[in-house]
């Protein structure tokens, strides 16, 4: 069944592993967001602030891609140690659900690394 909302895809995906990934898309933007306050009150940017919106969404992708290969092994331990054959219907809905967690890693390494982009032109071209 597809997820409707994002609070289905929170319990879909394995509150453990999206609650994270929710930490590190909101603190990207606060973090993105303090940036372009500071470029509009024409304050210096510190590189830390701008390398850490890059870091927090490779973690972001990490943990992700953890989270799906932990959620993968468990189906397939699963399916191994049951008696009863499954129909391909519940094998590629369990599938799906695991892969809640890269696809919302991902694009949070995403969206992270097109701000980094256009944070750190914006904020070198201000310097310049």
């Amino acid at each position: 069944m597809l997820a409707t909302s994002f609070s289905d895809l929170h319990i879909e995906g394995g509150r453990i592993f999206m609650y994270p990934l929710s930490i590190m898309a909101l603190l990207n933007i606060l973090i993105i967001a303090f940036i372009i306050f500071s470029l509009v009150k024409k304050n210096v940017i510190n590189p830390k602030w701008l390398e850490s919106i890059k870091q927090i969404g490779g973690l972001a992708a990490a943990w992700g891609t953890w989270s799906t290969i932990y959620g993968l092994f468990n189906i397939f331990k699963a399916i191994e140690s049951s008696d009863e054959s499954f129909p391909i219907q519940v094998i590629a809905g369990g599938l799906q659900t695991a892969l809640i967690t890269i696809i919302y890693g991902v694009l949070i390494f995403c969206i992270s690394m097109l701000a980094y982009i256009a944070l750190k032109l914006t904020a070198s071209n201000k310097h310049t």
